[in-house]
């Protein structure tokens, strides 16, 4: 995992540069829907708030109870591997009512490129060793920025923060309880995928909340000692106010920040931070295999409901 998040400082911008380059219709953006699973489902929500409303995003089995929602539209499959059954599925019953399928994957090869009419390969290098994912995310995102015609003209990772010391809240404090991720628009797709990290490198429940829905249920499961709330901020925003809240009431909040620019080269740099952070968590707690893979039992039964 640690190599893999080390290599996107050459990878991204390499890739996007191939993007760049790549010659691909123009698709009209209120008729593309994107649609994934796990980070790949985080990724179709960037997508979603990345063109602001005018692209949809969705999990690929709600789609296919109800395919009627892409009558007429371009759909995109984001999967890494390109072997998830219901992404599967949903390409070859969405041939016969969509306009166009693309599959974003990693294997053109794979069973859900051929089942699609397209598709755009993501590149990068990965170590060959099954572990949480990083790079693939990344790509993903560039993907989705360029499909949304939204690609900055450079791609900038290497302000990305190497360690977690910004963190306001002491770091011995987290991963003692829950994990509480909070954004609106891109930050909240960014949540989903932050607390996507800590369920699988470290084992421990987190979610992601959108900053509005957090002061009604939610906050009255928050335990002020134990949990951690990371809380992702573009300026003046929800997200930020809520921070100061949380904090002048006792709760272990921090806040995420970046400097203004591109809203892809900042969600790149937050993402990378959320890897980096869960990989310090792991080493602070001794943890040397991600949690997903170090429980057998669980892996196969994840393998048997996705594969």
């Amino acid at each position: 995992m640690a190599e893999e998040i080390s290599n996107q400082t050459q990878d991204l911008p390499g890739f996007a540069s191939q993007l760049s380059k790549t010659r691909f219709p123009k698709l009209q953006l209120s008729k593309l829907t994107f649609a994934g699973s796990g980070d790949s489902y985080a990724a179709a929500v960037f997508a979603q708030e990345l063109s602001q409303g005018e692209s949809t995003a969705s999990d690929p089995y709600e789609l296919l109870t109800n395919i009627r929602r892409i009558r007429g539209k371009n759909l995109a499959i984001i999967s890494v591997s390109g072997r998830t059954k219901t992404n599967i599925e949903l390409a070859r019953k969405a041939k016969r009512i969509s306009t166009n399928t693309l599959a974003i994957t990693a294997n053109p090869e794979s069973p859900l490129a051929r089942e699609c009419d397209e598709s755009l390969q993501l590149h990068y290098r990965t170590t060959g060793t099954l572990t949480s994912g990083t790079i693939s995310f990344t790509t993903s995102l560039l993907a989705c920025a360029f499909l949304l015609r939204n690609l900055p003209r450079t791609v900038q990772v290497k302000t990305a923060p190497i360690d977690t010391a910004g963190l306001a809240t002491n770091l011995k404090q987290a991963g003692k309880g829950a994990f509480v991720f909070i954004g609106s628009g891109v930050n909240y797709a960014l949540s989903l995928y932050g607390a996507a990290k800590i369920n699988e490198v470290l084992g421990a429940r987190a979610e992601a909340v959108y900053p509005e829905q957090l002061g009604h249920a939610k906050l009255f499961t928050i335990d002020k000692k134990r949990d951690f709330i990371l809380c992702i901020s573009s300026g003046r925003d929800k997200a930020k106010e809520t921070h100061q809240l949380l904090i002048k009431d006792g709760f272990q909040s921090s806040i995420i920040e970046f400097p203004d620019g591109h809203v892809v080269n900042r969600s790149l740099k937050i993402a990378i931070y959320f890897q980096r952070l869960a990989l310090s968590l792991a080493k602070r707690k001794g943890i040397k295999e991600c949690a997903f893979l170090s429980d057998k039992s669980r892996l196969n039964l994840s393998n048997r409901m996705i594969y």
